[in-house]
């Protein structure tokens, strides 16, 4: 075995078996296919040569499984790796009487931490102004408006939120992706290619009509890329918004008991929205900080992961709006080659500031007691609205409860480690 050092993330394995020590290995898988059933042959009689030649492919397969075992575990030990992904197969070739695999470990990479203690970073200072405060309230009165469905003979207009249907079809060919029903749509949002929205500008409910756009050169489906299209549209509804007045019976909508309540209401919560903002913001400095003078390499398995991770978790807040990631590349002219390169910076930034946090939470010796996770356990049981019993029998019964409880414990270690890189630091 030859283990080689690539980089600070990636070690390379090489092993060979030949002669004798291959000999045995190959006797070794092969009692495991003794009994194999081939056609012709009674169970356990069959011959060696027709058992190689029949199960070739799953007898290459143990033989790998087996060295790479063997070798895997080794390599971590006798080099004190800290693996944090699959192995990558590099190469594997095996011949009569030879063996020879290739193979690439993830691991943690080594590193020293930068200065985290007695660091100088600036805290913002924040007024709430009677500017801030009516700003905030006239965004609640515009939120309040509702939306009332316009009359037959009305117009769209941008702003207006129609209801339709499409169908788009290239060379008179629909496509797939092209067709929805009862698709809500704010005009002059831009959320559709091309022109289209302006092209439902001016009609009414029960419109129906054509509307033609150009797919961009830059399109991720090839069979689309700067083709014309032309969409089958129909207008449901038309909906637009009516502004509520500021007046005490909105106030009443709102929660409020009156006006002068909805303004001294509104300054508090302002005040604490801005003290906790403040209070992240100056955290999140004094953590880049931290991290910006640190010496650590990001494991592209660890990258990879985290990027994968974010755009799962985008396109759930896409199903949430009733869209997939398909539809979502066909409205946008997105491709998740493209999505997964612009996630990649921040996913870097992202596992290098879970390395640094993690290293400085060792060398502080910062652990959690049952107690803490426990209470952990009952905020997380109120967020999702359920009592910490129910909520830790559904997690039993999913068979995800270490992953649940070790999670909770990552949190607020990790929280435990900001509060004391808060502490250590200097307010500018």
């Amino acid at each position: 075995m030859a283990v080689k050092k690539l980089d600070e993330t990636t070690y390379e394995v090489s092993a060979v078996r030949e002669g004798e020590e291959f000999k045995h290995l190959k006797e070794h898988v092969l009692v495991h296919f003794k009994d194999a059933k081939v056609d012709g042959f009674r169970p356990g009689h069959v011959p060696a040569n027709v058992i190689e030649k029949k199960f070739k492919k799953e007898i290459d397969g143990e033989i790998l499984n087996h060295i790479i075992s063997d070798e895997y575990q080794k390599a971590v030990a006798e080099n004190e790796l800290k693996p944090i992904a699959d192995i990558k197969l590099e190469k594997y070739e095996i011949q009569a009487d030879k063996a020879e695999v290739v193979f690439t470990i993830p691991v943690l990479p080594a590193f020293e931490l930068g200065q985290y203690k007695g660091l100088e970073v600036e805290k913002e200072n924040f007024e709430v102004t009677d500017e801030k405060v009516n700003e905030e309230i006239e965004g609640m009165r515009k939120n309040a408006s509702k939306l009332k469905e316009v009359p037959e003979n009305e117009e769209a207009k941008n702003d207006d939120v129609v209801n339709i249907n499409f169908e788009g079809f290239v060379d008179g060919v629909a496509f797939d992706g092209g067709k929805a029903e009862g698709y809500d749509l704010t005009l002059g949002s831009h959320s559709f290619i091309d022109t289209f929205e302006d092209q439902i500008v001016g009609h009414k409910k029960n419109d129906e009509f054509d509307v033609n756009v150009k797919f961009p050169e830059a399109y991720h489906a090839e069979n689309l890329k700067g083709k014309p299209a032309l969409f089958k549209v129909k207008v449901n509804s038309i909906k637009r918004k009516e502004e509520a007045e500021l007046n005490d019976d909105l106030a009443k909508e709102l929660g409020f008991d009156s006006v002068d309540d909805m303004r001294a209401k509104t300054r508090e919560n302002i005040t604490k929205r801005e003290e906790a903002r403040v209070e992240n913001e100056f955290k999140n400095k004094i953590i880049e900080k931290v991290v910006d003078g640190t010496n650590v390499e990001a494991p592209r398995a660890l990258v990879d992961r985290e990027i994968e991770f974010q755009i799962n978790r985008f396109a759930q807040q896409l199903q949430m709006q009733g869209i997939n990631l398909s539809q979502y590349f066909q409205m946008t002219g997105q491709t998740i080659d493209k999505m997964r390169e612009d996630s990649r910076e921040m996913a870097e930034k992202s596992v290098k500031t879970e390395l640094v946090l993690s290293e400085i939470s060792k060398v502080e010796n910062i652990t959690v007691t049952d107690e803490e996770v426990d209470n952990e356990f009952e905020v997380m049981a109120t967020m999702y609205g359920m009592d910490k019993e129910s909520m830790l029998n559904e997690v039993k019964k999913s068979g995800n409860y270490q992953r649940f409880a070790d999670e909770a414990k990552y949190r607020l270690v990790n929280k435990k480690t900001i509060d004391l890189l808060v502490k250590e630091t200097k307010v500018r």
